[in-house]
């Protein structure tokens, strides 16, 4: 039995390999091909496994207008009990990272696949796609011409959600979801000045509608849901999000503004003096600016309350995932808010300051930085915090009665050697009042967690990694 046991763990790890070995296969037929392989242990005080091992492949082919990317991550280190394949795999878990097709003709640039995506503004605190780059299905294309930029950009979030996944029971709570974003842009001298505009729908994954007609969403989304009794009507609810940017780059500075209003209100400009819900929007501040020696970031974030969140039980909150809570192993298992956020990295009520920079220390590639983040309650898929009075409340911004401090401090080095390259990886702090999930006890059938402060629940927070990356030219021409 025990053999039956080691093969049938063997045939999942074997199933891997094939594959790797015919992603490779197909790209080393293309006639310039690159790849690299990573490999690094590492300790953490943030997943179930304290120690783990992350290796990643990929490989990728570059020629004239033409670019194909291909990754694999292979890791030990587990934030969900549950394990992967049913736990064939042992701790292992695996997942494309990068799978993507790009193409440029003129002033045209294509793109289709599942990559990291990547605001406009190139900032740890970007607004309407997280600094933190997470890797999502997205395609779309980019139009240039002179000082005039247009992007659209269609991202899949969920679909086909697997029945059960999420604790609470209300029908059609989690349906499929996806998002345009639409950026047009001008340069004006050292200035570049932008409009940001987002639609996240519910019911489907791509709806080729706000895709395809490149008015901006917020027009569109009105001519769609605003036509009832009429033929086409729709019906549903959607997110709309839009947004302003100012970068100014001349010398040795570059420095921005961005700042997004969440579910926008037309009522604030047609009736001036009647009420208004509260204001629900994030801002960020940065620069960088190049130093005799390295480069220094200065960057500074916020947003107020209810902000990201949907307002009514449709969940077309502004998050990666539909829910905030799954259930896995047994249990009900929260996911952490900066591997929710599908714009600002913090979410909603808090204020965020860094300091960061990078140079070249005795031959060693040097990045550190130090980074604040203040934050009272955050629901990121609960509306209204489990139902707050927000018509009395109004606009808020971190007046809870306790408040989260997280203090963080980062170091990276590396030092390369031909094709290979060393590096460490550390991140550590304390974090004071740390948020913890609160449920309503009003209604079993809502469990998406309200993240509140404790007080006194405090502890330190430490990651490590070393490891070493090898990149190779295949050379194939």
């Amino acid at each position: 039995m025990q053999r039956f046991a080691i093969l049938r763990s063997a045939l999942p790890i074997g199933r891997i390999a094939i594959a790797i070995l015919m992603c490779g296969g197909v790209l080393s037929s293309l006639p310039a091909l690159g790849a690299s392989l990573e490999s690094s242990v590492g300790y953490t005080t943030e997943a179930i496994n304290s120690f783990f091992i992350d290796e990643t492949i990929d490989a990728y082919h570059t020629q004239d207008s033409l670019s194909i990317f291909w990754e694999i991550d292979v890791t030990t280190k587990r934030i969900y009990p549950v394990q992967y394949g049913g736990g064939n795999y042992g701790d292992l878990s695996v997942d494309i990272k990068n799978a993507n097709v790009a193409y440029a003709i003129g002033p045209l640039s294509f793109y289709l696949g599942k990559m990291p995506v990547k605001d406009e503004i190139d900032s740890p605190y970007s607004l309407f796609l997280s600094g933190a780059s997470p890797s999502l299905m997205t395609g779309g294309y980019r139009f240039t011409y002179h000082a005039f930029s247009f992007s659209d950009q269609w991202i899949g979030l969920d679909q086909n959600i697997q029945r059960g996944l999420y604790p609470t029971t209300l029908d059609g709570m989690y349906a499929d979801r996806g998002m345009v974003l639409k950026t047009y842009a001008f340069n004006i001298g050292a200035f570049r000045l932008g409009y940001q505009d987002v639609i996240l729908f519910t019911g489907n994954y791509f709806d080729i509608d706000l895709f395809g007609i490149v008015a901006p969403s917020i027009l569109v989304q009105d001519i769609l849901t605003s036509a009832a009794g009429m033929p086409g009507a729709r019906s549903g609810n959607m997110n709309s999000v839009m947004g302003f940017f100012a970068e100014f780059k001349k010398g040795r500075v570059d420095a921005y503004a961005q700042l997004l209003i969440d579910d926008f209100n037309m009522q604030r400009f047609l009736h001036l003096w009647s009420y208004e819900n509260p204001d629900k929007i994030a801002w960020s501040l940065g620069s960088k600016i190049d130093l005799s020696r390295g480069k220094l970031g200065l960057y500074f974030a916020g947003a107020t309350r209810y902000a990201f969140e949907s307002v009514s039980d449709e969940f077309y909150s502004y998050t990666l995932h539909a829910g905030s809570a799954i259930n896995s192993g047994g249990e009900i298992v929260e996911i952490p808010i900066e591997n929710q956020m599908l714009g600002y990295v913090h979410g909603e009520n808090n204020i965020a300051f860094m300091v960061n920079w990078a140079g070249l220390i005795s031959q060693l590639n040097t990045k550190t930085g130090i980074e604040c983040v203040i934050s009272g309650s955050k629901a990121p898929t609960n509306p209204w915090h489990n139902g707050e009075p927000w018509a009395e409340l109004g606009t808020q911004l971190l007046n809870d009665p306790v408040l989260e401090i997280k203090l963080l401090l980062g170091l990276d080095l590396s030092y390369t050697w031909k094709r290979l390259t060393f590096f460490m990886r550390a991140k550590g702090g304390y974090v004071f009042n740390e948020l913890n999930p609160v449920y309503s006890s009003a209604d079993d059938s809502l469990k998406e967690p309200v993240f509140v402060p404790q007080a006194g629940d405090s502890r330190p927070i430490f990651e490590l990694s070393i490891g070493a990356l090898f990149d190779v030219d295949l050379g194939f021409y």
